[in-house]
């Protein structure tokens, strides 16, 4: 279905950017055209963790969980459809209509993630 090696020399955990570990997600058919399509290192295309599914605008529908190959065409992918989401983890903020289409099927945003504090170990 989805992956995690994308050959972009960065790796998160599928989910990263969820807020809460229970959300709910369905899979959807990913388009190779899909705005947010990026090109990995190995020239692969994927869409990426987080972008806004199916667009970014009244139309969305969802998330995407995890990064989604599309390099030989359109593929399934795992789509966040009800969730808590932080907003500065997407790879774009969404649109305004996005997010009220999102919110309005159960997605609730977070603006900033908590920083990342590690124990001194002097």
């Amino acid at each position: 279905m989805s992956f995690n090696q994308s050959g972009t020399g960065i790796s998160y955990a599928p989910g990263w950017l969820l807020a809460e570990a229970e959300c709910s997600r369905h899979t959807y058919e990913v388009k190779a055209n899909h705005a947010q399509v990026k090109t990995a290192d190995n020239g692969g295309k994927y869409v990426p963790m987080g972008a806004i599914y199916p667009s970014n605008d009244a139309n969305a529908i969802g998330i995407l969980y995890e990064d989604v190959d599309v390099t030989t065409g359109n593929m399934p992918g795992s789509v966040i459809t009800k969730g808590v989401v932080y907003t500065d983890r997407l790879p774009a903020a969404p649109a305004s209509a996005a997010k009220t289409a999102l919110e309005a099927k159960g997605i609730t945003f977070i603006a900033t993630s908590p920083a990342v504090t590690r124990p001194n170990n002097a």
